[in-house]
């Protein structure tokens, strides 16, 4: 490829190289999905977020807003009384 003569043809060459491996070996298409949970698992767990399983990493695709208290900790949405003090 004349990636060195031409920097503008880096794109149309990688599209290219993808293109040959999706079809020459598509079992990468399979073998990247479980690596890209464990990824993204792994990413969260260094910010400090942990979670279950990849199906609640899908879940957040559909997510429309987050509501956290001033400790950080996410809400689910459901009110409870936690304490009552009597005066």
């Amino acid at each position: 490829p004349p990636l060195v003569w031409d920097a503008a043809m880096w794109d149309v060459w990688l599209k290219n190289g993808l293109v040959l491996l999706v079809i020459a070996c598509p079992c990468a298409l399979v073998i990247s999905t479980p690596i890209t949970y464990v990824c993204a698992l792994t990413r969260a767990a260094r910010f400090g977020v942990l979670c279950k399983g990849g199906q609640h990493l899908e879940s957040l695709a559909n997510l429309k807003a987050i509501a956290l208290d001033k400790t950080g900790t996410l809400t689910e949405g459901r009110f409870v009384l936690s304490d009552v003090i009597p005066l």
